[in-house]
């Protein structure tokens, strides 16, 4: 059986990449969405999630592939930290 298209794609980007830079390349989508609703409530409940995402992500699937944006497990482990702290203040300040 053969495997679908879509699936090679999402293997071929696998195996060059690691699963945080997988989760920061949606995170980074999930960004321009929400600034095209242009509502920072939006905005800080997908940080809030990404954030605690990202803590969550075991750190043997955020080790260093072949072309990787951040170095270390523990970049993608503080971003997750700082996207869970700044997401509370995000959404407090935030008028709609």
């Amino acid at each position: 059986m053969a495997t679908p298209v879509p699936l090679q794609v999402v293997d071929s980007f696998l195996l060059k990449y690691n699963v945080g830079d997988a989760l920061l390349l949606v995170f980074g989508l999930a960004v321009v969405a929400a600034l095209v609703v242009r509502s920072r409530k939006v905005l800080a409940l997908q940080s809030g999630l990404f954030g605690v995402v990202f803590v969550a992500t075991p750190s043997s699937a955020l080790v260093a592939a072949e072309q990787s944006l951040l170095s270390e497990p523990i970049a993608y482990k503080s971003l997750g930290l700082v996207l869970v702290f700044a997401a509370p203040l995000l959404y407090a300040t935030a008028r709609k």
